[in-house]
């Protein structure tokens, strides 16, 4: 990018080549990485030169954006894309990552999130991310980790496809054996002629996490419903208690669980054969509201 007109009357600086938007998802950071690059360029430029680029009269506008005490309107990300010389795309992508930061349901937000996924691939930026997405997004992605290394896996995607309940096509199989071999996940093991797990831990961005486990717990929480139908009493347990307690009593249920999940975890590692995979949900959640302070 060149010098562009600045909206206070001056000369924006030329853009620093060192990033690109569709590096970010989160559109904070972005704001607060170009402010960077546009003051490394001249040492002039201020924070009130920045608000006054996105339409703004408040010097604080930055500060206040990054401390998310305010939301940046639609009017100042055409303003501010404009005066740094943002491309259509790059405009475009912009608007996007403040929709997602924005969104309201978590319906909104996948929409935005696959939106930003779809813009980032068209410019090759971080497949790895992508992979880790779908990991956490697709609900079957830890069935097919641990049914592929079975002793008895033969190789073929389409033996894990008609083992996982509800069943996958052979084509989703592959394709998560891919992407959990791109995260680390598994590997093959030339000694054994097999694929073995990596114990690993996938490091995924908040803004990505936050999208994916969100629906992945849906989709789970509804194969659990869905199993009253699909199972017999005796191949599943699924079971609630509505209870009543104090905040201080709460906190310690949450910990008292947390323990729980980490004994099972524990148990579950000391497993040497998997002949089946299951799914446990711990789910705790207030069934009432606290009584309002406001008389």
């Amino acid at each position: 990018m060149g010098a562009h007109s600045g909206l206070f009357g001056g000369t924006i600086p030329a853009m620093a080549h060192n990033f690109s938007i569709f590096s970010y998802l989160d559109y904070r950071h972005y704001l607060a990485d170009l402010f960077s690059s546009l003051k490394e360029a001249d040492a002039k430029f201020s924070y009130r030169a920045f608000a006054r680029m996105a339409g703004s009269s408040s010097p604080n506008f930055l500060q206040l954006i990054r401390s998310r005490k305010l939301n940046i309107s639609s009017s100042a990300v055409t303003k501010l894309g404009k005066a740094v010389g943002l491309t259509a795309p790059e405009l475009a992508y912009f608007e996007t990552i403040v929709a997602f930061d924005h969104a309201k349901t978590h319906e909104e937000k996948e929409r935005h999130f696959q939106r930003m996924l779809t813009a980032r691939h068209q410019v090759s930026v971080k497949e790895l991310e992508k992979a880790q997405y779908e990991y956490y997004a697709d609900w079957y992605m830890p069935v097919v980790r641990e049914l592929i290394t079975r002793n008895d896996y033969p190789n073929d995607p389409a033996w894990i496809a008609e083992r996982i309940v509800p069943q996958i096509s052979a084509s989703k199989a592959r394709k998560a054996i891919e992407s959990l071999e791109a995260l680390s996940l598994i590997r093959w093991d030339e000694a054994s002629s097999r694929w073995v797990q990596v114990d690993r831990v996938v490091r995924t961005p908040s803004e990505v996490l936050s999208v994916a486990v969100t629906k992945h717990t849906k989709k789970v929480f509804a194969l659990g419903e869905e199993s009253i139908e699909r199972f017999a009493p005796s191949e599943r347990d699924l079971r609630g208690v509505t209870v009543g307690v104090s905040r201080e009593g709460y906190q310690e249920l949450k910990e008292r669980m947390e323990r729980y999940w980490k004994e099972i975890l524990a148990f579950a590692a000391t497993q040497k054969e998997v002949d089946q995979v299951y799914q446990i949900n711990l789910q705790l959640f207030p069934m009432s509201r606290e009584e309002s302070n406001d008389k």
